[in-house]
């Protein structure tokens, strides 16, 4: 079956290098979802902003392996985004460098044609901090067809609060992901007793993760709980969240139920746990084994 543009996933936002220890590994919470989007058999379009430096070639190179990467921009000045990662007590902690590329996303023609035909647009909220990141999105949102599927996986960072592209990104949403953590912050930031009533009021879909302990989606009926997957030991957690996103928005492009789509999110989330990076690749039998059962 050929594929149309409706079929395609449109990805807004950074394109990083994590910077460990033990190397670098392909990041970026939008990149992440993208690269595992590819994986399970998507078409994912990656909009973002590299540097025109060897860094920024190496990104483009590493992501065409299995993401449409035509809309990645090159910028002539600023440098491609880096984030150095600390793996402390078997959790990452960031430290992102600024005055990167990914932060002057440009919404151009190309991409506003791409936006008009896709059938999902996924974002965060990190790429919109700046005002002219800000500006590009929201015309990004207004260059999306009103049929486009909208899902948000916020970014919080300190200093965020009460932020208009925090809200704006909820506001916009037609499926929502948040951890605990964040759910927490959202409620003391914005003052909500109950944070999670005013997300569903706002999305069609709202999926909470609880790390180890799984995670619960909200839809139109009962929530539904999602039993965590053992993930193999060695790994360092980095990107399981956005490979969450990636799969629960594969599942539903696909037409899988909720449930279904949840399941598997789990199980390849639990995959990436499992090793180094946020980026690591699975071969097309790994991927159909995660994937099987949904």
């Amino acid at each position: 079956m050929s594929s149309t543009p409706s079929d395609a996933v449109i990805v807004w936002g950074e394109i990083l290098w994590d910077r460990f220890e033990h190397g670098d590994e392909l990041g970026g919470a939008p990149a992440n979802v993208a690269w595992h989007l590819g994986l399970a058999g998507g078409w994912p379009r990656l909009v973002s902003r590299v540097g025109d430096d060897e860094a920024g070639r190496r990104a483009i190179a590493r992501l065409g392996e299995v993401v449409d990467a035509d809309l990645v921009q090159l910028d002539p000045e600023r440098p491609t985004g880096e984030v150095r990662v600390e793996v402390v007590g078997g959790e990452p902690k960031y430290t992102l460098v600024p005055g990167c590329a990914w932060e002057g996303i440009q919404c151009t023609a190309d991409v506003k044609t791409a936006l008009a035909e896709a059938g999902v647009l996924v974002f965060g909220s990190l790429s919109q901090r700046s005002a002219g990141g800000y500006g590009a999105w929201t015309e990004a949102l207004a260059a999306a067809a009103k049929t486009c599927v909208k899902v948000c996986d916020i970014n919080l960072r300190a200093g965020d609060g009460d932020a208009s592209h925090v809200r704006m990104a909820l506001d916009a949403a037609d499926v929502i992901k948040v951890n605990d953590r964040e759910l927490a912050l959202l409620g003391q930031w914005r003052g909500w007793p109950d944070p999670l009533a005013e997300l569903r009021r706002r999305a069609r879909v709202v999926a909470v993760t609880h790390g180890g302990a799984g995670s619960t989606l909200f839809g139109e009926g009962r929530a539904i709980e999602i039993a965590a997957e053992r993930a193999a030991p060695g790994g360092d957690h980095v990107g399981c969240g956005d490979a969450y996103v990636a799969i629960l928005v594969h599942g539903m492009t696909c037409g899988w139920d909720l449930e279904a789509s949840g399941r598997a999110a789990s199980r390849w989330a639990a995959a990436v746990a499992g090793v180094r990076g946020a980026t690591p690749w699975f071969s097309e039998e790994q991927a159909a084994d995660l994937l099987e059962a949904a």
